[in-house]
């Protein structure tokens, strides 16, 4: 509907202009139709007037022209003026009674925009030398919630994902699993290792594997200083092919990746396909070279390979060392020009922290200058940090970033320890069925945490308020329509009444009436910007309305619109499930 009015009151101006001979050119962008957040001041609030606020004569012409329009007729039942300079509109509740059934009736289809586009989406992309840690999470889950959104309207949405498989971070790894086992050379140590590696240590039955390989990290890095020499001979070999060097390198990284997927099954993530950046990390310079000979790049008098990225106001980078090695700058080229070929696409994005924000427009524009792809279709996406709720880093016992297993069992747990209090009902389910459903808590308020907030606000984790029940968390959500199904069970046990009397809809109906004809354009306003957070903020406001509805309103043994009650009651089922799982969420259906 709002793009609709939007439509009209621009036909309309426009209309009024020429009819009075302004010349005055006004366009559909600058046209806000807004809602109106409280509604004693209406449903939807447009500037029109403020963008033309020379022409004080303009307000009784719009509104004249308005009144008369078969639309605004159909669905607006008052259009009022208000200070500084603003039309609101009030919805008539006809047309609030017309959406219900319709989302009663719920249909993903009616989702669907004209136009839609094809997206490539990389996300996560980790090192492949300890567990996923929290900074991965809020990636990961940011990134599928985008994909959820964007494929519901209709767009075409791949994912891919970049292991950085080689280098020497994963050499440090390798050292400290060598190490762990003896104090000779590590060119001993390898042999011994390639004769009998059975011998040596093994994950255990029920350890994440990645977490297994990244306490050899922890190792490697604690004794990098005095044996550099040692931890560059791995990394020389490996480039150089070293058979031994090779199927150690292989024997960690699969730990590694049995450790990531699991991860990823238990947060719901997924790529389409994934890359290894020791696949290709030799292949970047013929790029360089191309470049070179074509202009876009200038040799230094050492030999090093520069950018000019002058005329995108850019500062320049080296992307080919004086020595002819080539820098994670050019692996950045040359995987964009294969994002690019294998799986052509309307827009790239890239879901990386904010660190890498000067790296990525250089990747960008440079890419613009090889012919790679329009500048115009890469796309960073950035995000905020994840930390304590008095900001300090979110750690392990070891001292390292918390890693996502441990992030899980710790909020599990919180939540065990609330049986007695607020999830007093989880005391009263079968052993299995609990962990379940405190699992799906879990998880979700982890990630409802994350996706309530702008992209990049910082995120100060406050584990005790993310599982509160009655505060603005998954689990109230998940509360809310595990209440509204338990309801609807009910309800299939006896006759209803489907009598109708609009003059006497409560004023808990039509908020939540209200709140229901706003889900369409907020669920393309959360495509539109890549903003998962509109429809976190959406879901919690419903939910919170139909609490202060169910709490003045009886529902099963009503005897004022009965029906009305139980539609309201089924459509906010219908929405808080859908907007979940946008999110990534999982429905509770009983709590």
């Amino acid at each position: 509907m709002i793009k609709k009015i939007q439509e009209i009151i621009f036909q309309e101006v426009s209309n009024i202009l020429r009819e009075h001979n302004i010349e005055k050119e006004i366009l559909k962008e600058q046209i806000k139709v807004e809602k109106i957040q409280n509604i004693d001041f209406g449903d939807y609030s447009t500037n029109i007037l403020m963008v033309l606020k020379e022409y004080p004569n303009l307000k009784e012409w719009l509104i004249d022209k308005l009144d008369q329009n078969n639309y605004i007729k159909n669905h607006i039942k008052k259009i009022e003026y208000k200070e500084p300079g603003f039309l609101n509109f009030y919805f008539t509740t006809e047309v609030l009674i017309d959406n219900l059934e319709k989302i009663v009736d719920f249909n993903i289809d009616n989702f669907k925009i004209d136009n839609p586009k094809k997206f490539l989406i990389e996300h996560t992309s980790p090192n492949t030398n300890k567990a996923l840690h929290i900074g991965h999470l809020r990636n990961s889950i940011f990134a599928m919630s985008v994909v959820k959104i964007l494929k519901t309207l209709n767009h075409t949405v791949l994912t891919d994902c970049l292991f950085n498989d080689r280098g020497v971070h994963i050499c440090k790894a390798m050292f400290g699993y060598l190490k762990y086992n003896g104090e000779k050379s590590v060119e001993e140590l390898l042999n011994e290792w390639f004769k009998n590696s059975e011998k040596w240590p093994q994950p255990e039955d029920k350890e994440p594997q990645d977490i297994f390989v990244g306490k050899f990290y922890l190792l490697g890095v604690k004794q990098e200083e005095e044996n550099k020499e040692e931890i560059q001979w791995l990394l020389q070999e490996w480039e150089n092919g070293n058979d031994k060097v090779m199927k150690l390198w292989e024997k960690l990284n699969n730990w590694f990746y049995n450790g990531f997927y699991t991860v990823f099954k238990t947060i719901g993530s997924y790529s389409d396909h994934y890359w290894k950046e020791s696949e290709f990390y030799k292949q970047g310079k013929d790029l360089i070279q191309q470049g070179l000979s074509k202009g876009v790049f200038v040799k230094l008098d050492d030999g090093a390979i520069l950018t000019n990225l002058e005329k995108y106001n850019l500062t320049d980078t080296i992307v080919q060392r004086s020595d002819g090695t080539a820098m994670y700058f050019t692996q950045d080229l040359y995987l964009t020009k294969m994002k690019t070929e294998m799986f052509p696409s309307d827009i790239y994005i890239w879901v990386v922290g904010p660190e890498q924000k000067l790296h990525m427009q250089q990747v960008f524009a440079v890419c613009e200058q090889l012919n790679i792809g329009d500048i115009s279709k890469f796309k960073h996406l950035s995000y905020g940090a994840v930390c304590n709720k008095d900001g300090s880093k979110m750690s392990s016992r070891s001292g390292e970033v918390l890693n996502i297993n441990e992030l899980i069992d710790a909020v599990k747990n919180m939540i065990v320890g609330k049986i007695s209090e607020e999830y007093k009902s989880l005391g009263g389910f079968e052993e299995n069925e609990r962990k379940e459903i405190i699992e799906k808590i879990a998880i979700g308020a982890i990630k409802y945490s994350i996706l309530r907030l702008e992209r990049d606000q910082d995120l100060k984790f406050d584990m005790n308020a993310a599982v509160d029940l009655k505060g603005n968390g998954s689990p109230y959500i998940q509360y809310t329509y595990a209440r509204c199904n338990s309801i609807l069970e009910k309800i299939k046990e006896i006759t209803i009444n489907n009598t109708w009397k609009i003059e006497e809809i409560t004023q808990e109906e039509i908020i939540l009436l209200r709140d229901l004809i706003f889900l369409n354009e907020t669920v393309e306003k959360s495509g539109n910007t890549l903003s998962p957070h509109l429809i976190a903020n959406y879901i919690f406001e419903l939910a919170r309305d139909f609490s202060n509805f169910y709490e003045k309103n009886r529902i099963m043994d009503a005897t004022v619109n009965q029906k009305l009650k139980i539609d309201l009651t089924q459509a906010v089922a219908n929405v808080l499930k859908f907007g979940l799982e946008l999110l990534g969420i999982e429905v509770v259906n009983k709590l």
